[in-house]
């Protein structure tokens, strides 16, 4: 079922997912395991693998910018050594999708959700990547579509404009049949940073908001922890995490913002127990490959504390995760008595009544 605009408030949570079109369906099967949860590498990063490489640069007494094979190469090795223990893959257009199908690094049968998004300054209007379109990943094999939102909900103009933005991606996604996956961001306003107190009291509260909002305009929503995990008592953090889970009218993974991985071990604990569907994590799994100056020993980082992380990560969802089944209480027969003798042409009649071949 393709859900048109004036239908988005009509269609409860549980019926979106009972009559999910086919292209949703397969995308949705296939950026989770056999048990509907979700374990996603995000590697569509591009102005922070900038950052790590010239950090990387400097310590090998190098003071230069990135190259677009500096980058693609950083991107197929991770690619190809954690996604293995993925269920999914999250890559850009600029340095890693394509670049990873035709390089082979994506392990067979892992899914392929690709960044749909221009790269942007937060506080900014959001735009799709120059040359890019829904259509053309769809086209090219794609599993899902990714759209990255940065959501202020105190600037009603800013907001007004994302929500636009987002609501057309909605509409992109549906007349493709492809599944989307949308991504909040909280940013600082100016004169503030992430450390701000008048920024760490709004930051949970833009979460909950942008949550609730993106909701109906999207498949799959991808939230920021709506705690401090340094310095809120477990109590708090389970209360935030309980509210998301309400009004999160999707099923929602939680990503991991480049946290330390010991705290994202735990962030990501609290978030399966309070009803996540799973995790779509980087940086907090792989920054410190960068930390390293030979080449071998990224290598080493990535097949030893690359992969280790992911099986802990991963053990985490298997345990405690609630799966996207689950949490609309759909079976596999709902499911498919949800289907329609005429589904692929309203009106239509099976051929072949009066035919008188084996066929």
């Amino acid at each position: 079922m393709v859900v048109t605009e004036e239908k988005i408030k009509e269609v409860s949570p549980r019926d979106h997912f009972l009559k999910l079109s086919p292209g949703k369906l397969m995308g949705l099967r296939n950026v989770s395991d056999s048990n509907g949860k979700l374990k996603v590498l995000a590697l569509d990063q591009s102005n922070s693998f900038k950052k790590f490489l010239r950090a990387l640069y400097e310590k090998e007494g190098k003071k230069r910018e990135p190259s677009y094979q500096d980058i693609m190469d950083a991107k197929l090795e991770i690619t190809e050594t954690l996604s293995p223990f993925s269920t999914a893959v999250l890559l850009d257009v600029n340095y890693g999708a394509r670049q990873s199908i035709n390089a082979g690094s994506l392990a067979p049968g892992i899914g392929l959700i690709v960044r749909l998004e221009a790269s942007k300054d937060p506080g900014t209007k959001s735009e799709v990547e120059p040359g890019w379109s829904v259509h053309q990943i769809k086209k090219m094999g794609g599993t899902a579509v990714k759209l990255l939102v940065y959501m202020d909900v105190e600037d009603k103009k800013a907001t007004e404009f994302q929500m636009e933005f987002a609501h057309q991606v909605w509409k992109d996604c549906a007349r493709e049949d492809i599944l989307l996956m949308t991504e909040e961001l909280s940013y600082p306003q100016s004169g503030e940073d992430k450390n701000t107190p008048a920024y760490q009291v709004r930051r949970p509260i833009n979460i909950v908001s942008s949550c609730e909002m993106l909701g109906p305009v999207t498949d799959i929503l991808k939230l920021e922890y709506p705690a401090n995990i340094r310095t809120d008592d477990e109590k708090k953090q389970k209360s935030a995490l309980q509210t998301i889970n309400e009004k999160a009218i999707r099923p929602w993974v939680l990503l991991s913002a480049g946290e330390k991985f010991d705290l994202f071990l735990k962030q990501v604990e609290l978030a399966m127990q309070a009803g996540a569907s799973g995790i779509m994590a980087g940086r907090a799994i792989f920054q410190e490959y960068f930390d390293f100056v030979d080449r071998n020993d990224r290598k080493k980082f990535l097949k030893t504390t690359g992969i280790d992380r992911m099986k802990k990560l991963n053990e985490l969802v298997d345990k405690y995760a609630t799966s996207w089944q689950k949490r609309y209480s759909i079976d596999p027969i709902q499911h498919l008595n949800a289907v329609e003798s005429d589904w692929y042409s309203k009106g239509a009649v099976a051929s072949g009544a009066n035919v008188k071949g084996e066929y």
